[in-house]
């Protein structure tokens, strides 16, 4: 397997770690998370694989697959992990990165007074930079 050369930015790394509160090279791939993971049939790459992929800081190659938008947050990878690393958690920053690096940030409330006061808060934590 060919590895490729390009890695993410410092500034990627950074706001990853931000995002998950966690350190992703703390995984030494026991393969619990991909487990107990009841979707694994479905995505390209596995809990454990995705955890590799940014350990090693190949987030393109994250980024590019489908994992990401299989994953249904059910949290079964991350109540199995030994290391409290929460690869659910991971998933979930990796695909806030996608979704701000699409927006690049820009932030619009169309109807502030329908939409719940939880869920403004909550889009805005995800969305900020």
């Amino acid at each position: 397997m060919r590895f490729p050369t390009k890695t993410a930015s410092i500034k990627e790394q950074q706001e990853l770690a931000d995002i998950i509160q966690k350190n992703v090279k703390d995984c030494y791939q026991c393969l619990k998370c991909s487990a107990g993971c009841p979707l694994t049939e479905h995505m390209d790459y596995y809990p454990h694989q995705v955890m590799l992929l940014a350990k090693m800081d190949l987030y393109e190659k994250i980024f590019n697959s489908k994992t990401l938008w299989v994953c249904a947050s059910c949290l079964a990878c991350s109540s199995r992990c030994p290391r409290d690393l929460e690869p659910a958690k991971v998933m979930e920053g990796l695909r806030t990165m996608i979704i701000r690096k699409r927006g690049e940030g820009n932030v619009e409330v169309v109807n502030p007074k329908g939409v719940p006061r939880q869920a403004l808060i909550s889009s805005m934590r995800k969305l900020r930079r």
